[in-house]
């Protein structure tokens, strides 16, 4: 047993030379393997598009070249009830500095729920539940100026939202405000 340490110079260093790579291989396999240089991708091509009308946040947003409308409706955070997407294809590709005008629907006033009408400029939650609370113990509206019995509601803020509302298909408006 002692001859098996009596090692020549050369013999110790090959021994020591093993055991470096040994445990310089031990250390790299445990930090997740030689890193690979990774070849960069190239940029992804970015578009502007402008997005107005009927959407929740309308502005400019920088999107992926090969997105398509709906994307950016998404992107925008969505219709605004009333929002009218109908006569456009969602589906289209858009182009930098493409500008997109969501047109504007009309929200039933005697079907919408109070998050709905709560959208409405000027009404918020508490005069959208009046608007609800109303509409279920007097039935449906059946002019818009009917909406003036909702207490907070005045001719300024009807004409504010009068043409964004609607009394549902069967209905129909003749009542003027003047």
């Amino acid at each position: 047993a002692p001859d098996m340490w009596n090692l020549t110079r050369e013999e110790q260093i090959i021994i020591f030379l093993r055991l470096a790579v040994f445990l310089i291989g031990l250390g790299i396999e445990m930090r997740g393997g030689i890193p690979r240089t990774l070849t960069p991708s190239p940029p992804r091509e970015l578009i502007k598009v402008g997005m107005s009308g009927a959407i929740r946040k309308p502005g400019t947003y920088t999107l992926p070249k090969g997105s398509s409308l709906e994307e950016v409706v998404n992107y925008a955070g969505g219709l605004l009830p009333w929002g009218n997407l109908e006569e456009m294809d969602l589906g289209v590709l858009l182009k930098d500095n493409d500008e997109i005008h969501v047109p504007q629907g009309k929200l039933d006033i005697n079907r919408a729920s109070a998050e709905e009408l709560a959208e409405l400029p000027g009404i918020g939650p508490v005069l959208a539940e009046r608007i609800v609370r109303y509409r279920e113990s007097a039935g449906a509206f059946e002019n818009l100026s009917q909406i003036l019995e909702v207490k907070g509601i005045g001719k300024v803020r009807l004409e504010r939202i009068r043409e964004i509302i609607s009394l549902g298909e069967h209905l129909t408006d003749s009542t003027s405000l003047r």
